[in-house]
């Protein structure tokens, strides 16, 4: 199953791929986009998640009449994407042929900085000969960096009504094709940016991906958002207070060795910190974008004190996979596969859709070892999927605090579970998405609106001062707070 979202196209509109018939034409082109509808409206079960049938007849209408003559390929997937982006999930994706990768990632038309997005402001995060790392953007190819970012960042899912994701992943490596997506192939990329006071304009020759890459590499990354040595840690911050760092939930499923582990590692040190007395526990999950049951359920079970299960729904709209010719199976006898998995957990038929069957959905009770100090919850953009999930349980326990900014993935549930994909065949576009709708096992409170992602109880977001200089003022913050 594809699990990273994949943004990247052509601009030659009449590509022409290995499983083509037919040149891409207006008409090929309104084909697939009826296909595409088909699909989201038989298989997506969270389509009308976030917004009325009537709203989304609509923007399929909407969009469906900027197709034209002179659409190009590259047209084509942002008329689409335009869709898929309203729905709002994290888990939805469209990606490219391997034979456009190809094509498209030898050219020298990519725009060559890393940047990132703080308070509103975009920014270097690599130095080049004329332009000095941590210089604010001010404009590119003479578009103001507000509309810019706007544009760029869009291509991002996320659940909901949420843009903190959006804008969060501009610092990803997907930058390069976020910019070509949405203003195509540049030879020169101008940019005014400002740094101390001061204004300047330089020009900077495009580069071919593999370029990117190395760039992206190269960039600046603080210590504290740099890929760790360890998927998991404990630390003692001083004698009342101690650090959990969660960076994954992708450890193997429970019956895995990676889930072992993890499972014996948590409960050495909720015994140990149980032993200690000790009074407070920050637990940071800024970098977690999700994994597998139960590793986030189990977590939560040391931090709560109620009964809880995963999700209070989950349903899909269908147990016999539709347009199966469509379908992309990545191995064999994957649709039979996937039809018997749903006939065994969705069996309950209601309403037209099929729902989780309660056998699959076990009620949790807090471990015997769970903390009983104060806890605090770090969380930022990049926290998704069972990550947020996660979150979202604890933002639920009113006795927790949470820091930082607004998660990516929902507060309230999220369309996830079983990604699948369905090929569009005049375009041989991939179309990924998730297909069980679930409500999470939360409380309303009146700070989570219906559409958020998981809002922090206080809001920290970094200067790019403290940025380049180290300074990790969300854990900073949740220490203060512990000496209240």
């Amino acid at each position: 199953m594809r699990l990273f979202i994949l943004f990247i196209l052509t601009f030659f509109t009449g590509f022409q791929s290995t499983a083509q018939t037919k040149p891409l034409t207006k008409q090929t082109f309104l084909e697939d986009y009826a296909i595409f509808q088909t699909i989201f409206e038989k298989a997506n079960a969270g389509l009308y998640k976030y917004h009325t049938k009537k709203q989304i007849d609509s923007t399929f209408s909407a969009n469906k009449k900027l197709i034209n003559d002179k659409t190009t390929y590259r047209d084509f997937y942002n008329i689409v994407w335009n869709v898929i982006d309203f729905t709002g999930s994290s888990h939805n994706s469209l990606s490219y042929p391997d034979s456009l990768d190809q094509t498209l990632s030898k050219q020298r038309i990519f725009f060559p900085v890393p940047l990132k997005y703080l308070n509103g402001k975009l920014y270097s995060m690599l130095a080049t000969k004329e332009m000095p790392l941590g210089s604010e953007i001010l404009s590119v190819n003479r578009i103001n960096a507000e509309k810019f970012s706007r544009s760029i960042s869009k291509y991002s899912s996320t659940d909901g009504h949420n843009t903190t994701g959006k804008y969060a992943a501009i610092a990803t490596d997907w930058l390069p094709f976020y910019i070509y997506l949405a203003y195509g192939e540049q030879d020169t990329y101008t940019i005014e940016f400002k740094k101390e006071h001061t204004v300047k304009t330089i020009y900077l020759q495009a580069v071919d991906y593999k370029t990117t890459i190395v760039n992206f590499k190269n960039r600046f990354v603080p210590t504290y958002e740099k890929k760790k040595e360890h998927e998991y840690s404990f630390t003692y911050l001083n004698q009342k207070t101690a650090l959990l760092n969660i960076d994954t939930f992708a450890l193997g499923g429970p019956k895995s060795d990676g889930h072992k582990k993890y499972a014996a590692f948590l409960d050495a040190v909720f015994t140990t910190l149980n032993n200690k007395k000790i009074e407070n526990l920050i637990v940071d999950v800024r970098q977690n974008g999700g994994g597998n049951d139960p590793n986030d359920l189990l977590l939560y079970s040391y931090l709560t004190q109620r009964n809880f299960k995963e999700n209070l729904s989950a349903f899909t709209l269908f147990n016999t996979v539709p347009l199966p010719h469509y379908f992309e199976e990545e191995e064999e006898n994957e649709i039979r596969d996937l039809e018997k998995e749903l006939a065994e957990e969705h069996n309950i038929f209601k309403n037209g859709s099929y729902y989780q069957n309660p056998v699959f959905n076990t009620v949790w009770q807090p471990n015997p070892h769970a903390f009983q100090g104060n806890i605090y919850l770090l969380i930022s953009p990049f926290v998704a999927s069972a990550g947020s999930l996660f979150a979202s349980m604890v933002k639920s326990d009113e006795k927790s605090i949470v820091i930082g900014q607004e998660s990516l993935g929902g507060y309230y549930g999220h369309t996830g579970h079983t990604p699948v994909t369905y090929k569009l065949p005049n375009t041989a576009l991939l179309l990924t998405f998730s297909i069980v709708d679930l409500e999470q096992d939360v409380q309303q409170i009146s700070d989570q609106k219906y559409g958020d992602g998981v809002q922090p109880d206080y809001k920290i977001e970094p200067t790019i001062e403290a940025y380049l200089n180290n300074k990790d003022l969300v854990v900073d913050f949740a220490l203060q707070l512990t000496e209240k």
